[in-house]
């Protein structure tokens, strides 16, 4: 076989199927759902059939195995999104250097149990 016909063959077909079983894996071991036994009889299927395997799960497993996926979904508000809404209430004018300063170092360095409301519930709506 010519060497541009394996080439071809490398990028249409060896590594597509490559990322796909390496995502299908990736997915199976991050779930926070699913318990070690669940997790190894779906590794055992990758390495059995590693296309339809793979394929399979990832059609059939359920949106929101992530944490960070039922987040979204559930419409929890990230660190990250407080800090945004922050910056651009400080940014529009709505809080000071000061203000913006003070509840930004208590959104970092508050513990994950013990961080503040929202920017909405610390300041209320008046400020949107």
């Amino acid at each position: 076989m010519p060497w541009f016909w394996q080439v071809v063959l490398l990028l249409c077909f060896t590594i597509p199927v490559i990322i796909l079983f390496g995502y299908a894996v990736w997915d199976v071991i991050r779930r926070h759902d699913a318990g070690v036994g669940f997790k190894l009889l779906w590794l055992i299927a990758f390495i059995f059939l590693p296309i339809v395997g793979a394929l399979v799960y990832l059609v059939i497993r359920p949106p929101g195995t992530t944490k960070q996926q039922n987040a979204i979904a559930s419409g929890e508000t990230t660190a990250g999104d407080e800090l945004q809404k922050l910056a651009d209430l400080h940014d529009r004018g709505k809080l000071t250097d000061q203000e913006y300063d003070h509840l930004k170092a208590q959104q970092v360095d508050a513990p994950l149990s013990t961080k503040p409301g929202t920017v909405q519930e610390q300041h209320g709506r008046q400020m949107m």
